[in-house]
């Protein structure tokens, strides 16, 4: 694969690689395979592992480099306080541009006029998508719009008498966009997915389920990528 070093902390021997399928992979200096030291704007190529690391990463030579189709000139700066030894939990800030300035990732400019429908379409556009994370409005939003379509449901087979097999229909077609939503909302807080089934723990369980759900979006780029939404 194929990418862009977004940033890179020699003192950490850390890094974030903005790769050609838009996604940000963290590398560590141990990947590297030159003997130059990699920068912030190099093209690579590189391979990733099981847990979502490029590994094995060589830079591109100029004549070799590649249109991301995005731009390319911001990068994700590293804030020392907190800063750990895994790349997949390191405390990164805002997106900053070269000059040093804030910027805007643009996917977060968009979603920043996002109303019900909108958060709702995106849920579905991601039905069986178990990657990446979702922000608190996209995971509350998308649970709204359920509730209301079962209890739409329910109330045909009221009326109709079909006992309820309108809402269990509703609920069967939205059930895997139910938990993959589900699941990238706990991305967002730095938990894996596998944590939905502490909902089978009675009441303590469905709490905890809750509180991460009400968590707001953690400031770091984890395994999961970069943070759903921009943080002050």
């Amino acid at each position: 694969m194929k990418g862009q070093i977004a940033n890179f902390s020699p003192q950490h021997g850390q890094g974030i690689i903005m790769a050609e399928d838009g996604k940000n992979y963290p590398f560590t200096s141990q990947q590297w395979q030159q003997a130059t030291a990699p920068i912030a704007g190099q093209q690579v190529e590189f391979s990733v592992d099981a847990q979502g690391y490029a590994v094995a990463v060589v830079g591109l030579a100029t004549g070799n480099a590649i249109n991301l189709n995005k731009p390319m000139d911001s990068m994700i700066a590293p804030i020392p306080h907190g800063y750990t030894d895994n790349p997949t939990t390191a405390n990164y800030g805002q997106v900053t541009n070269a000059a040093g300035m804030n910027a805007v990732n643009p996917a977060w400019a968009i979603e920043e006029n996002y109303g019900f429908f909108d958060w709702v379409k995106k849920s579905l556009s991601n039905y069986a998508n178990f990657k990446g994370r979702a922000r608190r409005k996209e995971y509350w939003y998308f649970y709204l719009a359920w509730v209301m379509l079962y209890l739409g449901g329910a109330i045909i087979d009221y009326m109709i008498g079909t006992d309820g097999i309108v809402a269990g229909l509703i609920s069967l077609a939205l059930v895997i966009p139910n938990i993959a939503v589900g699941v990238r909302r706990l991305h967002d807080v730095n938990k894996s997915g596998w944590w939905m089934l502490i909902a089978f723990i009675p009441i303590v369980g469905g709490i905890m389920l809750l509180v991460w759900y009400c968590t707001d979006t953690k400031p770091n780029v984890n395994q999961w990528g970069a943070p759903a939404r921009r943080l002050p």
